[in-house]
């Protein structure tokens, strides 16, 4: 007879008589009686594609905040985790052979074996690889991947930070210095750091244009720029000045005291002209 055909639902199982009695536990466990007015904690009901062994920890501890007497905590545990369980998980609780339980640790057992393609993949030490990210952010990260890692003791966990960290940080390169006993003293000086990092950014964003405010010449020191002097300007840096100059003097002659004006595109004629139309006292020249 087929049971199954491909596209139809299957059929409907007809209940037997005493069929609510079969119980996949041994009569040690099936014979407790559950304690009075007892409420389980709620939990985040298990339907087979999360972590089982994640599951069970859960149960476990909200189990644990429960006040069952200890004679009854095993079978209590036992006949309650089916109200834990949904789905594809459920359906596997109740098809369990009758009387093949005889603990929540031999139940617990065939759980996670039963699930155990939805485990997550273990982590190791190795995994533990520092991104292009801030430091605050690989620290966050690393702790909490470090809980994640079984028998992660002080030595794995100091190695597999300093592994983490860029070579060519200024924390990897103390820490390689100074070899670190604990990883508290780890945390404290990559928290050093941290604190560092985070004042230098936000100066940054503080004085922006600080530097280079501070380098720009003013106008002042700027160069004026320069025009190179004719060979006869240089040979006579005091022309074109207005410039007493002494005349060699000789015996019996008297010495001009006018200025040199041979530089000048007018007589000396002329230029007491203009002298005397501007109201000024010009001597006669001899």
């Amino acid at each position: 007879m087929v049971e199954r055909l491909p596209g139809v639902a299957p059929p409907i199982r007809r209940s037997y008589p005493g069929s609510y009695s079969d119980t996949p536990f041994v009569e040690e466990i099936a014979s407790v009686e559950m304690p009075c007015k007892l409420s389980f904690p709620s939990i985040k009901m298990y339907e087979g594609t999360r972590d089982p062994d994640n599951h069970i920890a859960q149960y476990k501890q909200r189990i644990l905040a429960v006040a069952i007497p200890g004679d009854a905590r095993d079978a209590t545990m036992c006949k309650g985790f089916g109200s834990a369980l949904t789905g594809p998980a459920l359906q596997w609780y109740i098809n369990l052979p009758t009387k093949s339980i005889k603990s929540f640790a031999a139940l617990s057992d065939k759980f996670v074996e039963q699930f155990a393609s939805s485990r997550s993949l273990e982590k190791k030490s190795d995994d533990l690889q520092h991104r292009n990210e801030p430091l605050r952010s690989y620290i966050a990260r690393f702790n909490q991947e470090k809980l994640a890692i079984p028998e992660c003791n002080a030595d794995m966990a100091i190695s597999a930070f300093k592994r983490g960290l860029l070579p060519e940080g200024d924390l990897y390169k103390e820490l390689i210095k100074y070899k670190c006993m604990t990883m508290e003293d780890v945390l404290s000086r990559a928290w050093a750091q941290v604190r560092w990092e985070e004042d230098v950014a936000s100066r940054a964003k503080t004085y922006p244009k600080y530097d280079q405010k501070s380098s720009k010449p003013t106008r002042n020191d700027r160069d004026e720029p320069s025009h190179p002097k004719s060979a006869r300007e240089t040979s006579n840096p005091s022309r074109g000045r207005y410039q007493r100059r002494p005349l060699p003097r000789s015996e019996g002659m008297m010495v001009s005291t006018w200025p040199d004006i041979s530089h000048l595109a007018i007589s000396k004629l002329e230029l007491i002209g203009v002298l005397r139309q501007m109201g000024c006292h010009v001597p006669s020249s001899r």
